[in-house]
């Protein structure tokens, strides 16, 4: 119920009004009936492999071989087309330092995310300040300022648990807002990280993986602690999932502040039919198998199956 409360609380997302009633850009939309896996696939100098084809991806859903009933190659966004970031500040687990430390962080990267055709949004985890788009510097800074740490972050690590059916659900929600925009959309979560040990949590992590992959939004990640003061790694395990399930990066701490809005370069999208799933609300596990030596691949280890509605 707290989650369901908070997630009321937040407002949503204002858009430009030239692109209020714009079509979506067709590329990331998710036919129904379909479960998208984004994959990145870089080599051993962590570039992006190009002239990959269907036939060079294999699907194994739960041990078993999928079937491949899409793919698509997704670029970031072309010269002179509009894209939009929105910064995400997890306000329930951040401390004061961490979140000047964000803060500088955002503002740092302003610069290239209001490049000739960038949109910013600047919004926290509770809702509590949210901008909408904006391509004035100025008024984003000034949201930006008016960010304060939550109570329960200066309880440190012990309260990084903190309502995260809350945080997932509202990642998701506005993910979901996003998928009305034209162009890349790309989420940037900063938060120092949490634990999502726990079944229930991990099914609130799938489904809103889920939500926010068929939005169409990239969700890169980053943790505003000091690196030389990060004691509990496993808290970035999450940060990690959600970035890799939907194509992003995920950082410590961003050597270059352009690296915090950096779309990736080639993401490769495979979707698999529904119809070859048992429609049971099951977990399952996916693992992805690109030929060829010496590559990694980033993308989703899982899923849950949509339940019937029979």
């Amino acid at each position: 119920m707290l989650a369901l409360r908070l997630l009321a609380i937040i407002p949503p997302l204002i858009f430009p009004a030239a692109f209020a009633q714009a079509v979506p850009d067709s590329d990331l939309n998710v036919p129904p009936g379909h479960i998208r896996i984004p994959v990145l696939v870089t080599d051993k100098h962590v570039q992006a492999v190009a002239g990959l084809h269907e036939e060079d991806f294999k699907v194994i859903d739960n041990g078993k071989p999928a079937p491949i009933a899409a793919f698509l190659t997704l670029s970031a966004a072309p010269p002179g087309q509009a894209h939009f970031t929105v910064f995400y500040l997890d306000d329930r687990r951040l401390t004061m330092e961490e979140t000047n430390t964000a803060r500088q962080d955002v503002d740092a990267a302003l610069y290239t995310a209001l490049d000739s055709n960038g949109y910013v949004a600047v919004v926290t985890g509770t809702g509590s300040v949210n901008s909408g788009f904006s391509r004035d510097p100025v008024q984003l800074r000034k949201t930006l300022a008016s960010i304060q740490a939550n109570a329960f972050a200066a309880q440190g690590t012990r309260a990084h648990n903190f309502d995260l059916i809350g945080t997932y659900a509202s990642l998701a929600d506005y993910a979901s807002r996003m998928s009305k925009l034209p162009g890349r959309r790309l989420l940037v979560l900063l938060s120092p990280g949490f634990s999502a040990d726990f079944p229930e949590i991990r099914s609130a992590a799938a489904a809103s993986i889920d939500r926010i992959v068929q939005a169409g939004v990239v969700v890169n990640s980053f943790n505003p602690q000091d690196s030389s003061f990060v004691t509990q790694s496993e808290d970035n395990i999450a940060l990690e999932e959600l970035s890799s399930a939907t194509g992003g990066s995920f950082s410590l701490s961003p050597q270059l502040h352009a690296e915090l809005t950096h779309y990736p370069e080639l993401l490769y999208l495979l979707d698999i039919p529904l119809s070859s799933i048992r429609s049971d609300g099951s977990s399952h596990k996916l693992k992805i198998v690109v030929s060829g030596t010496g590559n990694r691949i980033h993308a989703r280890e899982n899923f849950i199956a949509p339940k019937s509605s029979k």
